[in-house]
């Protein structure tokens, strides 16, 4: 019964993997509680979210934004600059502090211990 609606499908969104996508974002939006548009008909979300989108009942425009905007971290309208502008230069880090500096002057070990002492410092490890 699905593989009709699929092959029905295609002709609305051509590509296969944007419509398991779609379809997905329909079918948890109808689980969440949002109304059908062809009727509840005793069938399952998945099968009801191809019918809907193979009878052009939702705007698969719609669902490809509110895909998109599922995936996004951050929000277009949202800007950070002020942000990094307002941050106090002691903040940044240095990893070539006078500590690490001295450090390196004694040379009383190998390099590669000094490369540990580095790492540990910047809690990194060696490979």
């Amino acid at each position: 019964m699905a593989r009709i609606t699929t092959e029905d499908c295609e002709n609305v969104v051509a590509n296969r993997f944007d419509l398991v996508i779609l379809a997905a974002r329909r079918a948890r939006q109808i689980f969440n509680g949002e109304v059908t548009t062809l009727g509840n008909k005793d069938e399952k979300k998945p099968v009801i979210a191809l019918r809907e989108i193979a009878a052009q009942s939702v705007s698969v425009d719609t669902l490809k934004e509110n895909v998109i905007k599922s995936f996004r971290t951050l929000t277009p309208e949202e800007d950070f600059d002020d942000d990094i502008e307002d941050m106090p230069e002691e903040d940044t880090y240095n990893p070539y502090n006078s500590a690490d500096v001295a450090s390196l002057e004694v040379g009383n070990s190998s390099p590669i211990d000094e490369k540990e002492k580095l790492a540990n410092n910047l809690n990194l490890k060696m490979r």
